[in-house]
């Protein structure tokens, strides 16, 4: 491989959790950490940062007698993760848009999910985002670009199945700025049982104004199980339970009983069913 051409630049830190092999490959499972800090890599001089990434290749080859994209052997990279993660995050794509393979693209950046209520941990270990039927969550997202033309449309739009998980505010965003931040809001759909769904962010030049340009499109997809409310399913026994008792009651006391009773029975009985029915699955996340 010619490596005359590559340049180093960390624009993340992570922990490999396993290495699977498939045929004549191995796939790596990463967890991602935070952003480095890239105080020691020149922002000025874009010709002096690469030169400095060149250099790091450099080493690299010499520590491992040729060049390997994937080595224990690594040297320094001079590069920690103090500092706030959106700083640290702009940092690295101010000087990835340096470089000419990314000029005209756009970056998207992705925060934790925020939800109303206290939530414990954020994903399994699976790396699913986990919701219940009766829980909302929103999405940020912040993007960044060197420049900004009017000539080409580019949308951030974000998509569900829309079965089990749908996007219950704006799910599209035309691009009109170098860098901005955009939320999304995520709704459950309530179920009979668990199910996973996919969350897909895309951040790009529509096909009308792709022709021709050479910007690269970002896809960012995220698993969600959503797993049905164990209290909302309780409730929903026992109101139908009751409901369907009160309906039936006018039969069990026969005609004896006054009709204005029986009516009210079986009245009341079809509202807790439709209740059941319509309202509570409405009300989830609400």
């Amino acid at each position: 491989m010619n490596s005359s051409s590559c340049f180093y630049l960390p624009v993340r830190l992570a922990d490999i959790v396993s290495a699977d092999p498939v045929g004549d490959f191995f796939v790596l499972r990463l967890r991602v950490k935070s952003y480095p800090n890239l105080g020691d890599w020149p922002l000025e001089n874009a010709a002096e940062l690469f030169a400095d990434g060149k250099k790091f290749i450099g080493r690299l080859i010499e520590s491992n007698g040729g060049y390997c994209p994937a080595t224990t052997k690594f040297p320094d990279p001079r590069v920690n993760d103090d500092g706030d993660q959106a700083q640290l995050w702009l940092g690295v794509v101010r000087r990835l848009v340096s470089h000419p393979t990314f000029a005209g693209s756009y970056f998207l950046r992705v925060e934790p999910p925020l939800f109303k209520h206290s939530h414990g941990s954020i994903f399994d270990l699976e790396g699913r985002l986990s919701l219940t039927d009766r829980q909302s969550a929103r999405l940020q997202t912040t993007f960044y670009s060197k420049g900004y033309s009017e000539g080409k449309r580019v949308v951030l739009s974000c998509s569900t199945d829309g079965r089990f998980l749908r996007v219950s505010s704006d799910d599209t965003y035309d691009v009109a700025l170098r860098y901005d931040t955009v939320e999304f809001w995520l709704q459950p759909n309530a179920a009979n049982f668990d199910a996973l769904a996919r969350v897909t962010l895309t951040l790009g030049a529509t096909e009308s104004a792709s022709v021709g340009d050479s910007s690269l499109t970002t896809h960012v997809q995220l698993p969600v199980l959503v797993r049905r409310s164990r209290s909302t399913l309780v409730v929903r026994v026992i109101t139908s339970a009751v409901g369907a008792f009160l309906v039936a009651l006018p039969a069990i006391l026969g005609p004896a009983f006054p009709v204005r009773l029986r009516v009210l029975s079986a009245v009341v009985g079809a509202l807790l069913i439709a209740f059941t029915a319509i309202v509570i699955p409405r009300a989830g996340g609400q």
